[in-house]
């Protein structure tokens, strides 16, 4: 990781340790079982956000994967589990693709921090539903996270709200790229989806 990078993803951290504070603060004259509820899971957004730069940060020549024959339906099937968990009142689910190899070599844990990345973009801006799926494509390992939110430019919608932070992109960019093949890199990225909404896909050679 970069200097420039390293100072913005620690500045961004120091802010969200700042509202995390500002919202136990409230707790402690307003308590509520929702509000402790909010700071529960703002605490573990917040320690997913430190493993994911120490996972960068500790890596300066590039991540380096050990990877495994893994199944990509059940590794997508875990991610859905745990973003449903997350957000309950969504639907998140794993929708069925003929193209998904039955199995790939891959990073799990890696590709696990990239697809909870992911998944924790869209649980923001999905309206009813997320949507993930596994396919092969010209050699590459697809892993797709589609939601119904307003796209790739919420702040369209809402001038303070953006989509992806710099880390979560810049974890998920690195991930796909520790994963090459020959003369082919991995690569991730964000965009529209047909008839709405934004599409996440992570590209693994």
């Amino acid at each position: 990781m970069n200097p420039e990078l390293a100072a913005l993803v620690v500045h961004d951290l120091k802010n969200e340790l700042g509202a995390l504070e500002a919202a136990l603060e409230r707790s402690i004259h307003q308590p509520s079982a929702e509000a402790a509820r909010q700071n529960h899971a703002q605490c573990a957004e917040l320690r997913q956000h430190f493993v994911q730069f120490l996972t960068l940060y500790g890596q300066p020549g590039g991540l380096r994967i050990l990877a495994s024959d893994e199944s990509p339906t059940a590794v997508l099937e875990a991610a859905a589990h745990r973003a449903a968990l997350a957000y309950p009142e969504l639907r998140v689910h794993v929708e069925p693709d003929g193209q998904a190899p039955p199995y790939w070599y891959f990073d799990p844990r890696l590709v696990r921090m990239a697809l909870d990345a992911a998944l924790h973009n869209a649980g923001r801006f999905a309206r009813t539903a997320i949507r993930l799926q596994a396919l092969a494509s010209d050699g590459y390992l697809v892993l797709r996270v589609d939601d119904d939110g307003p796209g790739p430019d919420p702040a369209a919608h809402d001038p303070g709200a953006t989509y992806a932070t710099g880390l979560g992109s810049s974890l998920c960019q690195a991930v796909a790229e520790a994963h090459i093949c020959g003369d082919r890199k991995g690569h991730s990225s964000l965009g529209f989806r047909p008839g709405g909404g934004a599409r996440f896909e992570l590209w693994l050679a």
